[in-house]
């Protein structure tokens, strides 16, 4: 690895972690309305995985004593297996974030998601001496997707969904064609759905692909990303067999739609997943700097979760898209937010707290006699 191992580069990268996590999904936004989301979600799977191997190729292969191909031959089987699951993962919780964006904007959306992701991750690791730090991070994020589905459903006639124009509703036959609502659900209703959905699988990809990275025979930062976005392109190209036949939200479209789009758009959509990708693979590789030199895992965790408030506030301040929204709307996403901090903060610092040492012979035998006199 060509980057050195220094305080000050973990905190560069950390910050541009931070960023990158945080911009991806603007770039699904300037990709325009009329471009449907599982179009841009083949763009940004394409995206990952091409960076990714650039990566490898580059970074990966300088100043290293074994390489990324290296390190793909020495990594156990399940270790390879657990990076492409957890990719799988990753696909279909970035490809359900992308739908709810569609239907709900970015604010509510990965306000959902984050505390989706908390609450995955704070279950997942219920347990021992950090259980109730953890409680209160998974109280937290509870109350704060409630409110967050208060808000959304109060915003439900300003909605980007409602607004949709007749240009993205066109089938692959070029015959334009209206909405359908068959299942009678709200489209705030089905926003919500697909937002939670993604959150849950974004946090529980985070556990194998940690274990795949840093386990015993691990494939290491730049082998792990490549599997890892490997993954997340099979993934998305099957999953989207489905959703472009059965769609979230407007008509069913063809292949061929795919080819309709602009190079701005698909463009955008490789930038996009080179983003994502890119946050992920700097994210690992602080975690594998001398841990004299990694940031406190308070700040590690607020890169990763934190990221999402970076795509809340653009929604509001570029997008504006709750600047025609009822009062009651906007208090509910900000009272969610306040409390999507107490989840990040309170489920960090379980997380950095340490194991209490285990005990010794003695006060082994000294806590018996005190128990039975």
């Amino acid at each position: 690895m060509a980057i050195p191992t220094t305080y000050f580069s973990a905190q560069i990268l950390l910050i541009l972690s931070f960023l990158l996590l945080g911009l991806w999904s603007s770039t699904f936004k300037l990709a325009g309305n009329r471009w449907r989301f599982e179009l841009f979600s083949v763009d940004f799977a394409f995206g990952a995985i091409l960076f990714s191997l650039v990566s490898a190729y580059t970074f990966g292969a300088f100043g290293a004593e074994l390489g990324f191909e290296e390190h793909l031959m020495i990594a156990s089987k399940t270790n390879q297996a657990l990076a492409v699951g957890a990719g799988g993962l990753f696909a279909f919780g970035s490809i359900m974030l992308l739908g709810g964006s569609a239907l709900l904007g970015l604010a509510f959306t990965f306000a959902i998601g984050t505390g989706a992701a908390i609450l995955m991750l704070g279950i997942t690791d219920f347990a021992g001496f950090r259980a109730i730090m953890l409680g209160v991070a998974i109280f937290a994020a509870l109350l704060a997707i409630l409110f967050e589905v208060l808000g959304a459903k109060a915003a439900e006639t300003i909605l980007p969904a409602v607004h949709l124009p007749v240009m993205v509703l066109k089938s692959s036959l070029g015959r334009s064609q209206q909405p359908k609502n068959s299942s009678g659900w709200r489209n705030s209703s089905k926003g919500i759905i697909v937002s939670i959905l993604g959150g849950l699988a974004i946090g529980g990809m985070a556990s194998p692909f940690y274990t795949a990275v840093f386990g015993q025979f691990g494939l290491g930062s730049f082998a792990g990303i490549v599997l890892f976005s490997s993954g997340a392109l099979v993934t998305t190209l099957l999953l989207n067999v489905l959703l472009m036949n059965l769609p979230i939200h407007s008509v069913p479209i063809g292949p061929k739609a795919y080819f309709k789009g602009g190079f701005g758009q698909h463009l955008l959509g490789l930038i996009g997943g080179a983003f994502c990708a890119g946050g992920v693979l700097l994210l690992t590789l602080i975690n594998a700097f001398p841990t004299d030199v990694q940031p406190d895992s308070l700040w590690l965790w607020a890169a990763g979760l934190g990221a999402g408030f970076i795509a809340m506030a653009l929604g509001l301040s570029k997008w504006r898209e709750l600047s025609n929204a009822p009062g009651s709307a906007v208090r509910s996403l900000v009272i969610g937010a306040i409390l999507l901090v107490v989840a990040i903060g309170a489920f960090a610092l379980a997380m950095g707290m340490p194991a209490p040492p285990p005990a010794t012979q003695e006060q082994g035998n000294s806590a018996q006699a005190q128990l039975f006199g």
